[in-house]
């Protein structure tokens, strides 16, 4: 059974990697090499170095599998070659089927890791009994819940995309950028997306993970308890109730050592 459970383990896991990797590929081509193959800035080695650094990281995540760079250097490092050359974000390079077409397979691999990364079958249990709290469902708050944790799903992609188009595709916006900054459109088109992208962030980090960490932690007090322990570990020092139960021990033993001299 456990050889059995490995051998699955490890299928699951190649399985996983193998998602990952085509729809992190499937997101560097279309964000980084295809625009950097058209408006020409593949030419260099600085610039084929900036648009590998992308798939450096995808694999350096993979060999790890390391969600944190799966799910957050990844997607930074995506932005390099565009920060280095703001053209390849340009509206021209970008029209409204292939921004959509780009943000449907972001959206996939940013799904597909978080799902791949996470699930896993659990081991089939030894004995299996039925309970009748099994079968009334979940409670009501707990679908509210769901509700809830569903619209937020939805939020998280609205809003970002929302953004990105707007910063892109609003006639206004661009008529206002060449206004002001004449020659350096696609440069200020480029900054004003990357700030849709921090906003969005921003917002995620305070509204949205705000409203959702009471309901990731559960119990309030015993989050109140982890988080002074980590609070007293960062300080590197014992806590008051160290020191007291050293005194009362070294009391104790010079307690003993006199009653024993006493009457020896």
């Amino acid at each position: 059974m456990r050889v059995a459970g490995q051998q699955t383990e490890r299928r699951w896991r190649a399985f996983a990697d193998a998602v990952a990797f085509a729809l992190g590929t499937n997101v560097w081509i279309s964000i980084v090499i295809l625009p950097a193959a058209f408006v020409g800035t593949l030419k260099g080695l600085p610039n084929m170095a900036a648009a590998a650094l992308p798939f450096a990281v995808l694999l350096l995540g993979l060999a790890r599998r390391s969600e944190n760079v799966l799910l957050g250097v990844f997607p930074a490092a995506l932005l390099v070659p565009v920060g280095i050359h703001p053209q390849m974000a340009s509206s021209y390079v970008y029209g409204p089927t292939r921004y959509v077409l780009c943000t449907l397979g972001l959206i996939a691999y940013l799904f597909g890791v978080s799902f791949f990364a996470t699930f896993h079958e659990p081991p089939t249990p030894r004995s299996i009994r039925g309970l009748s709290s099994a079968q009334a469902g979940p409670a009501t708050r707990w679908q509210r819940r769901e509700r809830v944790y569903w619209g937020l799903v939805i939020l998280s992609l609205v809003i970002p995309t929302a953004l990105v188009a707007w910063a892109n595709y609003d006639g206004a916006i661009a008529d206002y950028l060449g206004e002001m900054y004449p020659g350096r459109v696609a440069l200020m088109t480029t900054a004003l997306t990357i700030g849709a992208i921090v906003l969005w962030l921003g917002i995620y980090h305070f509204v949205f993970l705000g409203v959702l960490r009471p309901h990731r932690t559960g119990d309030r007090d015993l989050v109140g308890t982890l988080a002074q322990a980590r609070a007293d570990a960062k300080t590197g020092r014992p806590r008051p109730r160290f020191y007291l139960a050293v005194a009362v021990a070294l009391g104790a033993m010079v307690a003993l050592v006199a009653f024993r001299s006493t009457h020896g």
